[in-house]
């Protein structure tokens, strides 16, 4: 493992996470000699350290990050995926708030408003990075519900690619799934794609989707890499179990390599 694998931190924001302060009162702490590294005292705003490998203390006391943790949610539609909403809208914050969940735990990406499904949780910031950063290519599947029989010109449309502006998105796999009533109001059939990406931009299904003329019913994110959310029912948090977590830190870990 390299030293880039291990992925240093600033020490400002390290100390931040070990719950001791904020990143600015943290600055003042280091300005004042008040923090050692690895036995020496180091007063360098800039200072990068290895957290797995270094050591650090406040006051002579010892500053260690807390465990990592894992969960997924499925979010309801109709909820906002922030921890802070200044709308007053039922947010992820809101659900999170009714479960036993530590401080600093964050969801992993977005999905939108009318949008619903799986939303992995962690305080795991390199896991963070590598499965929402669009270069490390994880994949995510989608059911999509639409409002009448995609064509299979349109299918071939959305694998081969289709520009936005100053970008092309393109899905990995399309597949048909069957028709479904769309709602009792509205018995007239529906139509269920599931489609994997492997980047995810903002709104991308549905701008594709638009783009091809077809109207999205419905839309639920069922995988986020190595993650499911079939033993979910929307607004449940449950912890991931250990062959989950295996299966993430194993992709953070290649991704780091």
């Amino acid at each position: 493992m390299n030293d880039k694998a291990e992925n240093e931190m600033r020490l400002n924001r390290y100390i931040a996470r070990c719950g001791a302060s904020s990143r600015r009162e943290a600055d003042l702490m280091i300005a004042s000699g008040r923090i050692m590294v690895n036995g020496e005292v180091c007063t360098e705003l800039w200072k990068q350290i290895k957290p797995r490998s270094d050591t650090a203390h406040l006051d002579g006391e010892p500053l260690e990050l807390p465990p990592l943790d894992y969960y997924k949610l499925y979010k309801p539609p109709g909820v906002v995926t922030t921890m802070d909403d200044p709308h007053g809208r039922i947010s992820i914050k809101d659900l999170i708030d009714e479960y036993d969940i530590p401080e600093g735990v964050v969801p992993a990406g977005r999905l939108d408003l009318d949008s619903e499904g799986l939303l992995i949780l962690t305080n795991d910031g390199n896991l963070l990075q590598t499965l929402t950063h669009p270069s490390h290519g994880i994949e995510k599947k989608y059911r999509v519900l639409i409002d009448r029989w995609p064509m299979e010109w349109d299918i071939a449309r959305l694998r081969r690619g289709l520009k936005f502006r100053d970008y092309i998105v393109k899905a990995l796999s399309v597949a048909r799934m069957g028709p479904q009533p769309i709602d009792d109001e509205h018995p007239s059939p529906g139509y269920w794609l599931e489609i994997i990406l492997g980047e995810g931009r903002k709104r991308e299904i549905r701008e594709m989707m638009q783009t091809i003329r077809y109207r999205v019913q419905r839309l639920i994110r069922i995988e986020h890499g190595p993650v499911k959310v079939y033993d979910l029912k929307p607004g449940q948090i449950k912890k991931l179990g250990e062959q989950e977590v295996k299966a993430l830190t194993s992709i953070r870990a290649e991704s780091q390599a």
